[in-house]
């Protein structure tokens, strides 16, 4: 399935009366069923990344190593889903890590927008440079028992 399939899919979050809309949007879409098949162990796919940079020279669409480009004081939306809507499968966000770089700074560090809702958070690109973060994502497969399943990953972005 290419990437302008999984988006016609993806449920637009819109952001609460108190956070203001960004202009970076960074959508994920995760293969739960993958997820569950490999218990959440070396996830080097099954996640698929996308943004709506490309005019900004972002690369590495449809995959993990997404690598976002946007303007230094964009906000940037992240919103995580089931790529199958119907499963009745869960997908949130739990934090944010930095492993190198400074573009979020201190004050532009990605907070969850919702505080009912951790499939959206809204961060902000305060520095101009290279950054590499770690987003962790938990994942919930099942209705009878579910099962919870911590992942995380290394995508980039960059601030000009």
């Amino acid at each position: 399935m290419n990437a302008d399939k999984k988006m016609a899919s993806v449920r637009v979050v819109k952001p609460s009366a108190t956070m203001p809309a960004p202009q970076t949007q960074i959508a994920i879409a995760v293969d739960t069923a993958y997820i569950a098949a490999t218990n959440g162990q070396s996830v080097g796919t099954g996640i698929h990344m996308m943004d709506n940079q490309l005019n900004m020279d972002s690369s590495g669409e449809g995959s993990l190593e997404l690598s976002t480009v946007c303007p230094v004081g964009s906000l940037i939306g992240f919103s995580v889903y089931p790529m199958d809507m119907n499963s009745g499968d869960k997908v949130v966000i739990t934090g944010f890590n930095v492993s190198q770089g400074n573009v979020f700074g201190n004050v532009g560090y990605p907070i969850q927008a919702d505080p009912n809702d951790g499939s959206y958070w809204i961060g902000q690109a305060m520095n101009a440079g290279r950054q590499t973060y770690q987003i962790q994502v938990r994942v919930t497969v099942g209705t009878l028992r579910p099962t919870n399943y911590d992942i995380d990953w290394d995508p980039f972005i960059t601030a000009r």
